[in-house]
């Protein structure tokens, strides 16, 4: 059941974080197309460049090579050995991919690709240290160290981390910790980098990292970020760490986001927490009706009857029609058996009383139409209201009960109004109907 309550897009609040165009790895993968027609090596770029495409790696590797070693002089030379590196990574050839990359940083140190080639560096020392390479492993427990460390370098102190997390899980943490502990707005994308490793591992500190960034990182977005992978956890420690967040936080698009990700959940704490949230008083009413809309995405019977069941218990009468709204979106006898009840109870305000009359004209179960069955139950107002949604169904049953509380009801009022709606339909008995009334 998908309802169509006015509420804020929690969704879009809590979508996954936003990718930027470089993989967590920090290295770009694909080369730019061709941008200088009257360069010699033009025409050998394209073809490399094509073979790239193709996943022709070793093909590519020769080519961006022979761009070099023909033309040193051309504008594509210097982001050539990058690019021959990264078809040689791809082709599995590590060493020969790190001695073309370390070749870029000796001849073209300010080639447009030297981060990304920096970058990539690190994730092939990775990997050759996961082999045994003593001097590449450490390459990386140094890169891993210095991006704790400074605002430089910022794709390859990524890399680094990633490479750390594939060649020894267990000493990337201390190192996550630290780079989760910066400040410094330079660091914003490196720390959501980290966020993404932590995500990756199990065990209760997971959690408890994640949900201190949600609390104290200065900027929104690694927030946000945090929050989204506590959602993705799923466990008990993260409905704890949500939980957290919905009650003590005091920025309101935390919560918010908190709500979102304890409806993900949908496991029994969650929903208990979700519960209780929503008879909170003392909660903001904006944050108690997100609740009550989370509660009732596709909810089961059991959800229902507690919707049923705390109707009655909630004061606000805003919350109370977000709750009527919610049942009378689900289908069933139980929810339309509760809709007559509400119409049918004088303590109830006319308000409400009206607003559930609405929800039940549009609803028919099991061939039951509770909307006649009301009529003689309720007072003179609301056999009005319930005469206008008979006019609207347009039917032929509809019709024929108008016709007869025209010509039978004891309240001359409502026969009037009856009378009305008959007059309004071009159907053949309804003109009948008039005929005998006018000439009984």
């Amino acid at each position: 059941m998908k309802l169509m309550l006015v509420t804020v897009s929690l969704a879009m609040a809590l979508a996954a974080p936003t990718a930027s165009a470089k993989p967590v790895a920090g290295f770009t993968t694909v080369p730019p197309v061709a941008w200088a027609e009257a360069d010699p090596a033009d025409s050998l770029y394209r073809a490399a460049r094509r073979l790239l495409a193709q996943k022709d790696y070793e093909g590519a590797a020769r080519a961006f090579d022979a761009i070099v070693a023909r033309f040193p002089r051309s504008e594509y030379a210097p982001d050539a050995l990058y690019w021959k590196g990264f078809a040689l990574y791809r082709n599995g050839s590590l060493d020969d991919a790190a001695a073309a990359l370390e070749a870029q940083a000796n001849r073209y140190p300010k080639a447009t690709t030297r981060n990304d080639a920096a970058a990539l560096l690190i994730q092939i020392k990775g990997q050759l240290a996961r082999r045994g390479d003593a001097s590449a492993q450490a390459e990386v427990n140094r890169a891993a160290t210095q991006s704790v460390q400074g605002c430089n370098d910022m794709e390859m102190q990524t890399a680094a981390l990633d490479a750390v997390q594939q060649m020894d899980a267990d000493r990337v943490l201390p190192l996550l910790r630290r780079v989760l502990a910066r400040r410094d707005p330079c660091s914003k994308t490196l720390r959501k980098n980290a966020l993404f490793i932590l995500a990756q591992r199990s065990g209760g500190d997971r959690e408890r990292i994640l949900l201190e960034v949600a609390k104290t990182d200065p900027d929104p977005g690694v927030r946000q970020d945090a929050v989204f992978h506590l959602q993705q956890a799923t466990s008990d420690a993260s409905d704890a760490a949500l939980e957290d967040l919905l009650l003590h936080s005091e920025e309101s698009g935390v919560r918010k986001n908190a709500l979102f990700a304890l409806a993900q959940h949908r496991s029994e704490r969650a929903r208990t927490i979700l519960r209780s949230f929503a008879l909170a008083d003392n909660e903001p009413l904006p944050l108690r009706k997100d609740a009550v809309f989370h509660i009732a995405q596709d909810a089961d019977a059991s959800d229902q009857a507690w919707l049923r069941d705390v109707y009655r218990k909630i004061a606000n009468a805003d919350l109370r029609s977000d709750v009527m709204f919610a049942l009378a979106q689900t289908a069933g006898a139980e929810n339309s058996r509760w809709l007559a009840a509400v119409v049918t109870d004088a303590r109830e305000p006319d308000a409400q009383r009206k607003n559930a009359l609405f929800h039940l004209a549009q609803r028919k179960v099991d061939g039951r139409d509770e909307l006649m069955e009301l009529y003689d139950k309720v007072s003179v107002p609301l056999r009005k209201e319930i005469l206008f949604h008979l006019a609207q169904r347009n039917d032929a049953p509809s019709l024929d009960r108008l016709i007869a509380i025209a010509k039978r009801d004891p309240v001359p009022e409502l026969r009037k109004e009856a009378l009305f709606y008959v007059g309004q339909s071009k159907d053949p008995r309804a003109l009948k109907a008039l005929e005998e009334i006018v000439n009984p």
